[in-house]
């Protein structure tokens, strides 16, 4: 798989402060699960939650979150269009590409467009907070 499993750490990361992050995500119910886990760690922030591609890139524009996950089926641009275009515009930013279905096709599809990691939804919490905090190597299909 490359490195692309891997966060590239910025010089750029804050020092101080939380992590912010925006939550790309049509289903209501999963981004209210990660707003309560958020919530539960003071060092992660979330700065808001886009229904779909088009306001994912308009929210990180202005925004500039460190980390956005977006899921893979995300409507308006879909999550790999949508991946592409924040990271065009915001190359630091890190990308998590969300998805409820495995595969090598999905995991190919995300590293060709420029995704910092692919990660399945039902991944325990603990992988997702060191993806996001740490950019650990995620688990192989």
């Amino acid at each position: 798989m490359g490195d692309w499993g891997t966060f590239r750490l910025s010089s750029e990361e804050p020092s101080g402060g939380p992590r912010k992050i925006l939550i790309a995500d049509a289903n209501q119910g999963f981004r209210g699960f990660m707003r309560q886990l958020l919530e539960k760690n003071q060092d992660l922030a979330l700065v808001t939650e886009a229904t779909d591609g088009e306001g994912a890139v308009s929210v990180a524009r202005h925004l500039k979150p460190q980390v956005v996950l977006v899921d893979i089926d995300l409507p308006n641009a879909g999550g790999l269009e949508t991946t592409r275009r924040i990271k065009a515009e915001l190359p630091q930013t890190r990308v998590i590409l969300l998805s409820a279905v495995d595969g090598n096709a999905y995991r190919d599809a995300a590293k060709s467009c420029g995704a910092d990691a692919f990660l399945l939804k039902g991944v325990p919490v603990s992988e997702v907070l060191s993806v996001i905090r740490h950019g650990t190597p995620l688990s192989a299909a």
